[in-house]
């Protein structure tokens, strides 16, 4: 089936000089009575909308919306997107030491969503790698208290190469910590999420100013890897001229996997309705929200980066 034009509409917003401009502009949007929504185009301008929808109980897909607070169906129940999460870098953390030939990895982690879904991943994808997960600990979000003892522990139990999913302080604190307590020798392996550096950098920086034995950054940090998910790569010839091909493309075809998924997602719900000009009906008037849930999108459709495979949260569950 195809989707008309006046029934489902794909937007997109620059930044908005009044947050009370992006509200309107949603709620004239959702006024027209459409049964599905595309967008937005950043976090921000998104957790907006899919309040807005997923109240109303009207799918929505992002193809750029990836902060880990969509994964919450208390709040997004109907929105899903067709960009992976941080939470992927679990699955290129694994791999990476499976191709060094490491056989065991403990998870160091924040005791927040993206954190949680992070450890509970590699839990369950570590196997998967044949690698043997030794232990994980939740650090603190602030100030140092258990750091010692996770630390200590993850050592005792042989583990060498440690997984992190934290950032900010939490994590400058930990890899302060662990050089403190000489965790960065060449025995130990770190394997950070996000291109956390300049942070890292600045908060040794800050610390050596009154340490009474300052850290050496380029030293110690040497068995540092940041895994991370770069969008942009200028300077590099060939991306260079990808966005130069792109730039000439109608700004709409962005949104063509969020598009497909959506009309493959409500065609499947409609032909498991024994009458189908009813079941047309129904869905024209958006009488089928309860059923357009993230798991009704799970259409076996494979977009251009790959298949569209989702979660109960509406995340992919491959990237």
């Amino acid at each position: 089936m195809s989707l008309s034009t006046n029934t489902t509409r794909i937007f997109g917003r620059t930044l908005m000089d009044d947050v009370t401009d992006a509200v309107y502009a949603s709620v004239t949007l959702l006024q027209h009575g459409v049964i599905g929504v595309i967008g937005d185009i950043s976090s921000s301008w998104t957790s907006l909308s899919a309040i807005m929808t997923s109240t109303l109980e009207i799918p929505q897909c992002s193809f750029t919306a990836s902060a880990i607070a969509f994964s919450d169906k208390t709040q997004y129940k109907y929105f899903f997107r067709t960009i992976p999460t941080q939470v992927i870098i679990a699955d290129v953390m694994l791999s990476f030491a499976a191709d060094q030939g490491w056989s065991k990895v403990g998870v160091l982690y924040t005791d927040d969503p993206l954190g949680q879904q992070f450890y509970q991943r590699t839990v369950v994808r570590a196997g998967i790698s044949g690698l043997h997960l030794t232990q994980y600990h939740s650090i603190p979000t602030s100030g140092t208290v258990s750091l010692d003892v996770s630390l200590e522990s993850m050592s005792a139990a042989g583990t060498r190469i440690l997984l992190v999913a934290a950032s900010g302080e939490p994590l400058e604190n930990l890899m302060i910590k662990a050089a403190q307590l000489g965790y960065m020798t060449d025995d130990y392996v770190w394997l950070l999420m996000g291109d956390v550096g300049q942070g890292l950098y600045d908060a040794v920086t800050t610390y050596n100013t009154q340490a009474v034995t300052p850290i050496n950054y380029n030293d110690t940090f040497s068995g540092v890897f940041m895994f991370d998910n770069w969008l942009s790569l200028y300077g590099y010839p060939p991306f260079e001229k990808f966005l130069d091909e792109w730039s000439v493309l109608d700004p709409l075809a962005l949104a063509y996997s969020c598009m497909m998924v959506m009309a493959q997602g409500f065609s499947h719900t409609v032909s498991t309705i024994s009458n189908k000009t009813y079941a047309l009906e129904q869905l024209s008037s958006g009488e089928l929200g309860q059923y357009m849930l993230p798991s009704a999108f799970n259409v076996g459709y494979v977009g251009p980066e790959g298949p569209m495979v989702y979660d109960a949260n509406g995340d992919l569950t491959d990237g």
